[in-house]
């Protein structure tokens, strides 16, 4: 993943520049998430946790063609560079290998930091506004509905054997009405994309506080569907068992026996 983007679908990348909010009452609120996305930014990368990745593929009528199911030893790793972010993820799979499936299925990688769109980089060719509240676990969250700026920098492109497409979204982020940390993110193309048959594509993230020992609110869960004219895909990872990341290195020396 680079981030002149964040990759969403098969090598699908987004980049976004600062761009000022529309809606005055929430300039503060992206002003606190663009803090805890630099935070996310900063500390994600020294976490490591378990992925369980359900992939379906649905036939006519809604049934199903194809399901795979697969679990992973999961890292980001990042890496800056002027004004680019890099991200690549990294997967150890845990579960046995199984057959390829009948019908292929569609790969999606990237979702996990879909946050970083409130990075001060990237908050971004986006106009912002804030509407009304939304209650859930006792808490009000603050909602901002966000959408692509026509004309500006096309923040995610879909790469289709080598041939990359833009990619523009408006959506909806939940976020903490005093931390700013982002609870859950939705989007969805703003317009299809008739020249490959991609009629829409959508993504939710959801995102949790990581506990005592994990210092940013970590991904939980991200569901991503996608469809043409005749095929249908819905994929699910599940982040779960979080735990900071740690290389230990250890040099053995053995002194040789001279003959």
């Amino acid at each position: 993943m680079r981030w002149k983007a964040l990759p969403v679908v098969a090598g699908l990348l987004m980049a976004v520049s600062w761009a000022p909010a529309q809606d005055q009452p929430a300039a503060g609120l992206l002003e606190k998430a663009a803090a805890r996305a630099e935070e996310f930014v900063e500390r994600f990368p020294g976490l490591t946790c378990t992925e369980k990745f359900t992939q379906t593929k649905y036939g006519q009528g809604a049934k199903i063609a194809s399901r795979r199911e697969n679990v992973f030893d999961y890292l980001i790793l990042m890496e800056a560079a002027g004004d680019e972010f890099t991200f690549e993820e990294s997967r150890l799979e845990q579960s046995s290998p199984q057959k390829d499936p009948p019908q292929a299925l569609l790969a999606t990688t990237g979702f996990a930091v879909m946050q970083v769109l409130f990075h001060p980089h990237f908050q971004p060719s986006y106009r912002f506004e804030e509407i009304e509240p939304e209650t859930s676990g006792g808490i009000t969250w603050r909602r901002l509905r966000f959408e692509h700026l026509a004309g500006h920098s096309s923040p995610t492109v879909l790469d289709v054997k080598g041939r990359e497409y833009a990619i523009e979204w408006r959506g909806t982020a939940w976020l903490h009405p005093e931390t700013g940390s982002v609870k859950r993110i939705q989007t969805e193309l703003r317009e299809p994309l008739p020249d490959i048959g991609l009629l829409s594509l959508s993504s939710t993230v959801d995102y949790d506080a990581g506990g005592p020992t994990i210092p940013v609110w970590v991904p939980r869960r991200a569901v991503v569907e996608a469809s043409t004219a005749h095929q249908h895909w819905r994929n699910q990872h599940e982040f779960s068992a979080y735990r900071r990341f740690e290389v230990n290195v250890q040099q053995k020396v053995q002194e040789l026996k001279r003959p």
